[in-house]
């Protein structure tokens, strides 16, 4: 049976090169017949992001940065502040949970036909309704006649609610 890799900021270091004000990992050294060292590692994933192997467990680069350079595998999600999904220069990066990643959106939801984030259309009374997520509860900013003016409305709470948010 084979022995798990527990892969510790040592090991980390021994295979890979972060670059810290790129973001860019390289290869240490040769890995079997196709990675040369100095070699940028990694691939676009699915999901955007830029991941890799080592010894077979796929890792997202941006976990492994935190890794290199803080001595500790992330408890929670690494964020990018700038919420460009391959941009993982350190100072780009910071731990967050689940709730404080969500405060970065930028854009609206597909299925949002204000073009608004925060807005929606009060079918019922034709009015443009602003409102937010604080604690995991929605709270109600108002009804406006004007979808920026309800944008507006938003944007200002989400700075008073969210002030982890790059918005």
């Amino acid at each position: 049976m084979k022995d798990k890799l527990v892969l510790s900021q040592e090991i980390l270091k021994a295979l890979l090169h972060y670059d810290p004000e790129t973001g860019i990992l390289k290869w240490a050294k040769n890995v079997g017949f196709k990675i040369k060292s100095g070699s940028i590692a990694g691939y676009k994933d699915k999901d955007g992001y830029i991941s890799l192997k080592i010894n077979g467990k796929e890792y997202k680069a941006h976990r492994l940065a935190w890794l290199y350079m803080t001595g500790q595998m992330p408890k929670n999600m690494i964020d990018h502040k700038n919420t460009i999904k391959t941009d993982n220069w350190f100072d780009n990066l910071r731990e967050a949970t689940n709730g404080q990643n969500q405060q970065n959106q930028i854009k609206p939801k597909s299925h949002n036909t204000t073009g608004f984030l925060g807005v929606s259309l009060d079918k019922t009374g034709g009015k443009y309704r602003a409102q937010i997520a604080v604690d995991g509860k929605q709270k109600r900013l108002g009804y406006f006649t004007d979808p920026k003016e309800a944008s507006k409305a938003y944007l200002e709470a989400k700075q008073k609610y969210h002030a982890y948010s790059t918005i």
